[in-house]
């Protein structure tokens, strides 16, 4: 009897609650065969894990998987267009990119994780590969190994894009709204007069109270980033 080569593709992001930087989506390929060892390794949940134990493991991630997809959604994006519409959209973008990559016929599973709002902006993913089952769940980096890898490594990477933003401008922790060490340094900067940094997420309602000049809302963004022409931002 021949190799079993069915794949398996999760999906996952990290980043998607913090007032600083970028979104960051994973989508990882694996034999189905491999998800064992994967698992017997310690693949699980990055939430569930250190720092340190994700970066130990994410080089067995990388060896194991056959493709490994990262996308970035900038801060811009994510305060001029709905973020469930964003993140769904760009799911598929990134499917339809391992076309030409891998045969669509062995690929027998694709597993994404699910947030409250997804479904309101749900997309049929067999458009790429019709013959695979498509697991749209909550909690799926619990459940399945694959998604627990490509949650590993979205944040890995989501971890060392905020390690270079306080490298270049100082300590300001996590990013996330209950980081005592993100508040304050926001506060800090705004207090000093200082334009609103390009990593800053302008449409969360926090900085209404620490930085009310630096918050935008949604819609103002959205028409603003409209009527600057293709000129404005090559500038």
């Amino acid at each position: 009897m021949g190799e079993d080569i069915s794949l398996v593709i999760g999906v996952d992001e990290a980043g998607r609650g913090p007032l600083v930087g970028d979104m960051v989506i994973a989508l990882v390929v694996f034999r189905e065969c491999d998800l064992g060892s994967l698992a017997r390794l310690g693949v699980k949940d990055s939430k569930s894990l250190t720092p340190v134990i994700r970066r130990k493991l994410l080089p067995y991630i990388l060896r194991y998987s056959l493709a490994t997809i990262i996308s970035h959604v900038s801060p811009l994006e994510i305060d001029t267009k709905n973020l469930n519409e964003l993140t769904i959209n760009r799911i598929s973008y990134l499917l339809g990119s391992l076309k030409g990559l891998i045969d669509p016929y062995i690929v027998k599973r694709i597993t994404i994780d699910m947030v409250t709002g997804y479904r309101k902006y749900s997309t049929d993913y067999r458009e790429h590969y019709p013959y695979a089952e498509v697991i749209f769940e909550a909690n799926a980096d619990v459940k399945y190994v694959e998604v627990s890898a490509a949650s590993i490594v979205a944040k890995c990477y989501r971890d060392q894009l905020i390690e270079e933003v306080n490298r270049v401008y100082g300590e300001l922790g996590s990013g996330y709204p209950i980081d005592r060490r993100t508040i304050e340094w926001i506060r800090r900067v705004y207090g000093a007069g200082e334009p609103p940094p390009p990593f800053l997420r302008r449409s969360w309602s926090i900085l209404k109270k620490i930085a009310p000049e630096w918050y935008v809302e949604k819609k103002r963004l959205e028409k603003e980033v409209r009527q600057r022409s293709l000129m404005d931002f090559m500038g």
